[in-house]
């Protein structure tokens, strides 16, 4: 049976109880809000431009442009921090102002006394400063134990000298440094008196406020284009010091701080300095998935325009390309992948924002190790599903998913970026292990609840559920079993390794994504259960994406070393292949349409040429692209001369070699 599908791209977001809950009821009504001031604003036009035809400088300078407008915005309706930063992906293009409150306000407010904060923090608000948060180096990312700036107290002047002593501490791939910040928030060691302390934060004054001039020992270049020309709207920068001087005072003293005298007081708990990297992975661990449902939306809509052959020699017709298993069957499992990321990244992102707000005030550092485990589990877990699930999608469309114009080369280069920053998945995913390792060596995984499942490794015999069909796998109890059963093995064979020396650095990675696969399972399931408690009339469509998202991570693993790790009969791993085909092609024929109906992506967000809401995807290709291309028409005309002069160069040749030359 076809699946059933609305191919009408909505102009207005959808509204409904599904769309609620998709979203989140505040997150819909901000995205209302966002959209109509950017619908009506033609410097968010995404039609009047081509962005891919821009040089980078001027697609940045548009950036720039984009980012003043919204500041604007922002003042004038008073929009909160949470949706001016919502505001600012829907451009689609990283402008120079995100970092703001992403990650500079953030470490004000969480790292900063309360003295420094009414100082600072109306500052940044008001945009009076433009803050980044200078970290990586050339030498060192995520190894933040390697990193070689220095801030030494002058104890005569009452100051921090920030220095970058060798060409490897340079400040590397800062956001929003090359051109736009006057503020960093930089990360270096203190040193007192000779001594080494660690790093500390040190907020550090890198433009004048009247000129955007560089202050004095500031030395600041842009760093050039990106990979796949991404992140056009930000300016990343490299950043050295040479001597440069900041007040004592502009040391982010709510944790650890320096007196007057000299004297360090060290931090009570030095899980504070976890917080930086959790507040980022938090907003990821959402974010991704919302990488993702977009381009899944445009392959929808192309591939039910789109046909190709016949299944069959009896059809008069060509089968539309969303009818075959071989779209069905990479597609709908990455819709279902992509909402448990962003469903369970909300209820993260939730949790540690509660958490925060209470730390703040009462310093309480209790779960923070626990919150840093999973958000750093879920930045490895969502970004690897993100990013190269894009690139199926683009696929998924045959030829035309190539051209500038579908919109997958600047979702694919926008995403696959988050793969390696905030540290490369198969440096940071370690952590993950690490993490395993000590609590089950120490016996305390029962204070991290993101662990739980280590108690299986604890019992004598575990005892394996009865599967004999596929009817089976549908079970959240075998489902559980099977996800927990294949992680443990794993855990034990991290273990072993680990005792007899061996590297696991490449092994770690499959563990940290076999994690991210039980903890959003547990997640998208105790949703599930909130659901039928409720009776919500959407709960069919989501225990179907559910069900998709359970059996094609057991099914289609994200290594091949996670299917050894499941110790399955060959019968049992063919009802399995036989259960995720059948939650498939249940989702596909039932609740599809549903379900992107009710994520309603517009136009506006898609920007696609392949889901417009007034062409069909061959006109909009041609007249957007192929019409008006600059080098279409007359476009080219300085060159013909040139052209024409080529063609005649063969007889030139022949004359200046006397006539001999043989054509």
């Amino acid at each position: 049976m076809a699946p059933s599908r609305n191919r009408k791209i909505p102009k207005e977001p959808a509204e409904g109880d599904f769309t609620l809950f998709l979203w989140g009821p505040e997150k819909f009504a901000r995205r209302e809000s966002i959209l109509k001031a950017f619908t009506t604003n033609p410097i968010f036009s995404k039609t009047s431009v081509i962005l891919p035809s821009l040089a980078r400088k001027d697609a940045w300078t548009r950036a720039a442009h984009q980012a003043r407008e919204l500041i604007r915005l922002k003042l004038q309706h008073n929009w909160s921090h949470t949706q001016f930063m919502e505001a600012i992906r829907l451009t689609d293009n990283m402008l120079p102002v995100q970092p703001q409150f992403r990650i500079f306000l953030s470490n004000l407010e969480r790292q900063m006394t309360d003295e420094q904060k009414a100082i600072w923090v109306p500052k940044a608000e008001r945009f009076e400063i433009f803050g980044s948060y200078a970290q990586t180096e050339l030498g060192h990312g995520s190894n933040v134990r390697g990193i070689e700036t220095t801030a030494t107290f002058d104890r005569q002047r009452d100051e921090f000298v920030i220095e970058s002593p060798t060409l490897s501490s340079t400040k590397y791939w800062i956001g929003t440094t090359g051109v736009w910040a006057t503020h960093s928030i930089v990360v270096a060691m203190l040193i007192i008196a000779g001594k080494d302390h660690g790093n500390h934060l040190f907020l550090t004054q890198i433009r004048e406020l009247e000129t955007q001039r560089l202050m004095p020992g500031v030395e600041i270049y842009e760093l050039g284009p990106k990979a796949f020309q991404g992140m056009l709207g930000t300016d990343n920068g490299a950043m050295r010091f040479h001597g440069v001087r900041i007040p004592r005072e502009q040391m982010l003293m709510r944790n650890a701080r320096v007196e007057r005298d000299g004297t360090y007081v060290a931090p009570k708990n030095e899980k504070h300095s976890y917080g930086s990297m959790v507040t980022v992975r938090a907003i990821m661990a959402e974010s991704t998935g919302w990488d993702l449902l977009k381009p899944v939306a445009v392959v929808y809509y192309y591939t039910s325009y789109r046909k190709q052959f016949r299944k069959n020699k009896e059809q008069e017709e060509e089968t539309t390309v969303l009818d075959y298993a071989s779209v069905q069957h990479r597609l709908i499992p990455l819709l279902a992948q992509a909402t448990a990321l962003v469903l369970v990244g909300q209820r993260i992102k939730k949790a540690y924002d509660a958490y925060t707000a209470n730390y703040i005030k009462t310093g309480d550092f209790s779960q923070l190790e626990d919150f840093h485990l999973q958000t750093v589990g879920a930045k490895v877990y969502s970004t690897e599903i993100a990013g190269h699930g894009v690139e199926t999608c683009r696929i998924m469309c045959g030829g035309h998913g190539y051209h500038a114009l579908s919109g997958f080369g600047r979702m694919y280069a926008n995403a696959i970026n988050a793969v390696t920053y905030e540290g490369d998945n198969y440096v940071v995913g370690q952590q993950v292990p690490r993490a395993i390792l000590k609590h089950w060596q120490n016996g305390t995984e029962a204070e991290l609840p993101t662990l739980s499942y280590l108690s299986r490794l604890r019992e004598t015999e575990r005892e394996a559920p009865r599967i004999e069909s596929l009817k089976d796998w549908f079970k959240p109890e075998v489902q559980r079993w099977a996800l927990e059963e294949r992680l443990v093995n794993l855990v034990q064979q991290h273990i072993e390794d680990t005792s007899a020396g061996r590297d696991t650095s490449y092994a770690c990675h499959a563990l940290t994504m076999a994690h991210g696969d039980f903890v959003y399972w547990k997640g998208f399931y105790e949703l599930l259960q909130d659901l039928q408690q409720s009776s919500k009339p959407f709960l069919e469509p989501v225990a179907s994406l559910f069900n998709v998202f359970a059996l094609s991570v057991l099914q289609v693993p994200h290594h091949a070393t996670l299917a050894a790790a499941l110790p399955l009969s060959q019968a049992q791993h063919k009802t399995l292949r036989l259960a995720k085909s059948a939650a498939v092609e249940e989702l596909a024929e039932k609740h599809l349409s549903d379900v992107i109906a009710a994520y309603g992506f517009t136009e506006y967000e898609l920007d696609s040429a392949l889901a417009r809401s007034d062409k069909e995807p061959y006109g909009a290709l041609f007249e957007e692209g192929a019409v008006r291309s600059e080098m279409s028409g007359d476009g080219m005309a300085h060159l013909w001369p040139m052209m024409v002069d080529t063609r005649q160069m063969w007889r030139r040749s022949r004359e200046e070699r006397g006539g001999k030359a043989r054509l």
